[in-house]
């Protein structure tokens, strides 16, 4: 195990960094989305933005960042699922195929389709992104939530799910690969609605919303991660934003 960790000490350091310098930014910008009473109990607490951004920045570069991507190189192994990263011609159509379509499923898809029916949804496409979002969207959603949903989590169920139906099997059958894929998907949109919850009402238009768009693309991110390895899945993931992200600036 620790073998392991001491040859990917690159990978875990990238993963540090795009934590904390992501995580800085996704505090800095967070407080412009949050509803007025989430603004009004944060200056109750004393929380400003800077200790905000600080805190989120520990949190996405150590807790969710580094330490999840180590167990996650562990487990990983033990059920086939890590590579590391290689240029692969195979991986560049899919990779970019997903990327552009998880970006325009973002904007302006969001904005047509549910922003007609919600005026939260609409108002988010009313302002340009900032850097400080850009980068967030990029390291962040891009790498450190790769880690968590992909890396640990799905490779956590392919084991568990392996060790429980499929003990008697050498390697992990197709099957167990796609339910750890779809469990981590429909995780990775629940995982979501907390932050929808903090700056509005959460209804079932919302809802159905978080589910198609983040637990649909976290199916193809954790499919790019079992035939590719994670860093495709992280490219995908973090282009997919940073695409959407210009098109807001050029557009809006």
């Amino acid at each position: 195990m620790r073998d392991t960790v001491k040859r990917n000490w690159k990978f875990l350091l990238f993963v540090l960094i795009s934590g904390l310098i992501g995580g800085y930014c996704t505090g800095f910008y967070l407080p412009e989305a949050f509803s007025q009473e989430m603004l009004r109990q944060l200056q109750e607490q004393g929380m400003t933005t800077e200790m905000l951004a600080r805190s989120a920045a520990v949190q996405y570069g150590i807790v969710f960042g580094v330490m999840l991507a180590a167990i996650g190189l562990i487990v990983s192994g033990k059920v086939g699922l890590w590579k590391e990263f290689r240029f692969e011609k195979n991986a560049v159509v899919p990779t970019t195929v997903i990327a552009v379509i998880a970006a325009l499923c973002l904007f302006p898809g969001d904005k047509l389709i549910f922003g007609s029916y919600s005026r939260w949804v609409n108002d988010m496409y009313h302002t340009a992104p900032g850097l400080p979002k850009i980068i967030a969207g990029l390291l962040v959603g891009g790498v450190v939530e790769e880690v968590m949903m992909r890396l640990f989590l799905m490779s956590l169920l392919v084991l568990v799910i392996s060790k429980l139906f499929r003990k008697n099997e050498k390697e992990p059958p197709a099957g167990v690969f796609a339910a750890a894929n779809l469990i981590s998907a429909l995780l990775f949109a629940a995982g979501h609605l907390p932050g929808t919850m903090a700056m509005t009402a959460l209804t079932p238009l919302l809802l159905f919303r978080c589910f198609l768009f983040n637990g649909g693309l976290g199916l193809c991110f954790g499919c790019l991660y079992r035939k590719y390895g994670i860093g495709y899945a992280m490219i995908a993931h973090g282009a997919a934003h940073l695409i959407s992200d210009t098109l807001m600036i050029l557009f809006i």
